[in-house]
């Protein structure tokens, strides 16, 4: 890291230190630069099976529970986790090169990311505010539509957001003057416009940076996150996780993989993390995190970054290559003409509607079975054009084999399906193949970086596509 990077990391050690009680001298890692992605976490001393790496005070952590109180005005559930922990880094935002004055977070929020250009949510909020530049418009004109769709839908939660956190602002001025930017802290009204680049930077830091914390009583509530000082210098490993996240007695981590034995020496208030049971981390290797079993859809759309693979991978099954083909069904269902009212309401209402998709892995290569599920009854019913007692029998015959009571609907329902799943894929490899994503873009030195993650993702949907159509002839089973 260069100087100033360093600097800001010395500076987060002694706030830990000396505001939080961390022992911060027993740790064995640091930040360093990684080529092509950023920075990463290094040994800086072998770290033996079982160990500690280390423990961040609750105190430390940015999270629902640990801003509100900082915001006696804004009553619990009246914002959402993501919009009250955006809003904290809108208001304490670093100017430039500088660091963030919050008096609570200020050296950990100054060592956060401080640019989201090459971000795909970035591109699509510039087109929607006309601010786009060529760069970005080209690489976005190019993603697969799956990749679009992905971005879409993130788009679609990140105005829901600003739109709440800005209305509350708006409504509640006096939040302003808690504010450590001169220019926040003394405004009179919201500049929705003008607030929303910074907006988008805090939001995209807490979207790419959090981690699951349990702080509410429902496991699956969605404020159940934090984000953590150390931790977010870690880059996301595809195969081994180096770092294992401790708190309680609950183990978040990665299904298959050894945890910690030693878990319960983490102090109670504090957020442990281990390495690996079962390896001595050498001195000098960087230490992954697996963000989760996520396809590179959605890591690109999430994160914008995807898993590289090599030309063998996805054929050999090594690689877990997943492509989606939503698109692709929901316009088989709309060619069925009237009858496709009656084929998605049994869809929806069997929860088998959407999360179509075929995988490279394991092998054979294959397609989903909420896929199969889908085919088969677009297959059973597209040749009726209103329902009858035919249809009824039919999606009866369905949902017998949907339920594990049947096999099959017929011999002939199998040889359909098969064939229009052979159908989509071969519209994939086509489109796959058609695509052109020219090498050298000039512009920032992102712009390389993404047009090759942009080829990754075609690649892919080429190569999964080529898979499966290869498990179809060989007549494999699904």
């Amino acid at each position: 890291m260069d100087g100033l990077d360093t600097q800001r990391w010395e500076r987060l050690l002694v706030w830990l230190r000396d505001k939080h009680g961390m022992d911060t001298a027993a740790l064995r890692i640091e930040p360093r630069t990684v080529p092509g992605a950023g920075r990463g976490l290094f040994a800086t001393k072998d770290i033996p099976p079982s160990s500690i790496l280390f423990e961040i005070p609750s105190g430390a952590l940015m999270n629902a529970a640990t801003v509100l109180p900082l915001y006696p005005q804004i009553k619990e559930g009246q914002l959402s986790g993501t919009q009250l922990v955006s809003l904290h880094l809108l208001l304490h935002k670093p100017p430039g090169d500088a660091d963030s004055l919050d008096p609570t977070f200020g050296p950990y929020i100054t060592t956060l990311p401080r640019d989201f250009s090459s971000h795909p949510l970035t591109w699509l909020v510039n087109r929607q505010r006309k601010k786009e530049d060529a760069w970005s418009r080209y690489l976005l004109d190019h993603v697969p539509p799956s990749a679009w769709q992905a971005i879409s839908k993130l788009e679609k939660r990140f105005w829901k957001d600003w739109d709440a956190v800005a209305g509350f602002m708006g409504a509640n001025l006096a939040v302003l003057t808690q504010s450590t930017r001169p220019e926040l802290r003394h405004a009179r009204t919201v500049e929705r416009e003008a607030l929303l680049s910074d907006y988008l930077w805090a939001w995209l830091n807490v979207n790419t940076r959090c981690i699951f914390y349990r702080i509410r009583q429902n496991r699956s509530d969605p404020d159940n996150f934090t984000l953590c000082p150390i931790l977010d210098f870690a880059n996301h490993g595809t195969e081994r996780t180096h770092i294992f996240p401790v708190v309680e007695s609950e183990i978040w981590g990665t299904a298959g993989q050894r945890a910690p034995a030693g878990r319960k020496k983490a102090k109670a208030d504090a957020f442990a993390f281990y390495g690996p049971s079962d390896i001595t981390v050498s001195q000098g290797r960087e230490l992954l995190l697996k963000y989760g079993a996520h396809s590179n859809r959605f890591l690109f759309s999430e994160y914008g970054f995807v898993t590289r693979f090599r030309p063998s991978d996805i054929s050999s099954g090594s690689f877990e290559g997943e492509v989606d083909v939503q698109e692709f069904v929901e316009e088989m269902i709309d060619k069925a003409g009237p009858i496709k009212t009656v084929i998605k309401f049994t869809l929806e209402d069997s929860g088998y509607w959407g999360d179509w998709t075929l995988h490279s892995a394991p092998r054979p290569a294959h397609p989903s079975w909420r896929l199969i599920t889908a085919l088969r009854l677009i297959c059973a019913l597209e040749r009726y054009s209103t329902p009858t007692f035919e249809t009824r029998t039919a999606i009866n015959a369905w949902t017998d084999v949907t339920n594990g009571v049947g096999h099959t609907i017929s011999s002939v329902n199998e040889r359909r399906w098969r064939q229009r799943l052979l159908e989509i894929c071969e519209a994939i490899r086509e489109r796959a193949q058609s695509s052109n994503i020219n090498k050298s873009q000039g512009g920032p030195s992102w712009v390389s970086w993404m047009a090759e993650n942009v080829r990754i993702l075609w690649r892919e949907e080429l190569e999964v596509a080529e898979a499966v159509i290869a498990s179809i002839g060989a007549g494999e089973e699904f």
